[in-house]
Parts: structure tokens; sequence; C-alpha cells
């Protein structure tokens, strides 16, 4: 299931000549890595972050010290820290940790997306989007690819989905279609 939400994000960054889709909203985290952490507090709270690139290539943004979390998952290539930067926990350094964020950013766009210089961006801070733009990044809708990524479900999707009824009843059921 992890392989196959995987290639179907980066058959729509493809599709749509991206080079690479950055994840701040907490269920596109979940469907393109399958990594979780702290789901609501992070719906409000952006601070974690996920970068595909149109050639498969994923790194993950998490908490420092919480990179144990998701060490087990295969598609991701490399844990880092530090993308956290709305005012409570940057201050007066939004634009400073903008810049650096965008720095690393711009770094994957070049090994992993060559010339392209488009960039998918799902939800993100002010600080961080002007920060992407002064790299050169022409950022582009993250939300629309990754909700044309989740449109169809895999029969691995759909027998998730029915384990999560059968054990918890409905609520259970938003969890797995993530």
């Amino acid at each position: 299931m992890r392989r196959t939400r995987l290639d179907r994000t980066v058959a729509e960054l493809r599709k749509r000549d991206i080079g690479g889709v950055l994840l701040f909203d907490p269920l596109n985290i979940r469907y393109a890595s399958d990594s979780s952490n702290m789901h609501l507090w992070i719906a409000h709270n952006p601070s974690r972050a996920v970068f595909v690139s149109a050639d498969g290539y994923m790194v993950l943004w998490d908490y420092k010290r919480c990179e144990h979390l998701s060490a087990h998952l295969p598609l991701i290539r490399e844990i880092r820290s530090g993308a956290g930067m709305f005012y409570f926990v940057a201050g007066d350094k939004e634009d400073e940790i903008a810049a650096s964020f965008a720095a690393e950013i711009d770094d994957l766009m070049c090994v992993h997306a060559g010339r392209n210089r488009r960039i998918a961006v799902d939800k993100m801070e002010l600080h961080g989007a002007f920060a992407l733009q002064a790299m050169g990044l022409e950022i582009c809708s993250g939300q629309e690819v990754m909700e044309h990524a989740r449109l169809i479900k895999s029969e691995d999707e759909i027998n998730a989905m029915r384990c999560a009824i059968a054990a918890g009843g409905t609520s259970s059921v938003s969890h797995v279609m993530m």
C-alpha cells in the first residue's frame, strides 16, 4: 500500500510537470509517507513536512529526537528536523528559519528535479512560501496533486478500511482513508 501511494503521488507530479511536492497537511503526510506524529497538534501547528520528488525521493522533517517514530518506514530516504517556521516555535526568527528550510528544499529540487523549478505545496506558512519563491521556485497547488493521488483506492486500501471498520467502527475509517 505504501509503494502504491508513493507511485500515485509521483505519477500526479509527472502528469503536471512538477518537480516535487512539499506537504505540511498531516493527512497528506500520512498518505505519502505512512508517517504520523501528533496529527491534531500538527493540523494547527505546521512543523512536520514531507518532500516527495518526481523521481520518488522522499524526505521527512519531524521533531528533533522523534526520528525513531518513522525510522522503520522503507520509503522515507532521509529524516531531518527544522520545518517549524510559525511564530509559536520560531518567534522572531520566522524569516531566518524559513530561508534555511527553503534552501534545503532548493537543494533537493536541484538534485532530484534538475531544471524543473515547479514545486507543489499543500499548506505552508507565508514566510516559507516567500522564501521558496526567493529561491526561484514556482509554487503550484499541492492539494490538487494529493487529491488526485488519493482519488482511487487500491484493493489494499479498501481492505484496510474494512479492517478499521471491523476493529473500531466507522470512526476508525478516517484514519485509514488518509
